[in-house]
């Protein structure tokens, strides 16, 4: 059954959701959530529209663009920028990002893309958000929802392309409903999704990639 998730139009000041940041205890109910959350995105194929709202330095007025993602566990993507064009495509074996203003595509292994440090892993269905991140409880701006849950999520392992990440997470289903990217200079890159669909039908074709005659292809780390 196809569910929307009401996206606020603003960025007013933070709601709390606890007092602090203290690391959660093993077994208590927001790390049952991540749990749940985990065995979402594992388990399942899902689509939703995103908006993104890129920060270029912290404080500045962000970069704003919409778009399409669609997700088939494990580890197949496809997101797709409405303006731009920009595709990423990852089929299980490589991974396409395609830029048809600049007239190119880089190609890169599935096993690159996979490595832990890579935010996008955990919406694909790959690694394990229990263990690779410390779990604490935040207050990151307005909640998209009043019943929605923000969690900060700092990385335990090295190499790491973000500092840390913000997931907010609709309490009673565990559906990422806002993933925020934190940057090495604290920059936010920040996803909210709507007209989410768990258990959405995908073609398999949608998970593949034909280069487009004419352009430039890069392999990176080939």
């Amino acid at each position: 059954m196809r569910r929307r998730v009401m996206m606020a139009g603003a960025l007013p000041a933070a709601v709390a959701l606890c007092a602090g940041a203290a690391a959660l205890a093993q077994g208590s109910p927001v790390e049952e959530l991540l749990s749940r959350v985990q065995d979402n995105y594992r388990g399942q194929s899902m689509s939703a529209r995103f908006e993104q709202r890129q920060e270029t330095r912290p404080g500045m007025a962000p970069k704003i663009g919409t778009g399409s993602w669609r997700m088939r566990a494990p580890g197949r993507v496809r997101l797709e920028y409405d303006d731009t064009g920009r595709t990423l495509v990852t089929d299980g074996e490589k991974v396409y990002w395609y830029l048809p203003e600049e007239k190119q595509v880089h190609v890169s292994s599935q096993g690159q893309f996979a490595q832990r440090g890579n935010a996008l892993l955990y919406l694909s269905g790959q690694g394990d958000l229990r263990e690779d991140f410390a779990v604490s409880g935040t207050e990151w701006r307005t909640k998209l929802a009043p019943g929605n849950i923000q969690l900060r999520l700092d990385p335990l392992v090295n190499d790491t392309n973000f500092s840390y990440l913000v997931l907010e997470v609709e309490a009673d289903t565990a559906i990422i409903a806002r993933l925020v990217i934190f940057g090495v200079f604290g920059e936010a890159n920040e996803f909210r999704f709507a007209d989410i669909e768990p258990g959405a039908d995908l073609a398999d074709e949608l998970f593949q990639f034909t280069i487009p005659p004419g352009v430039e292809v890069e392999n990176l780390g080939n």
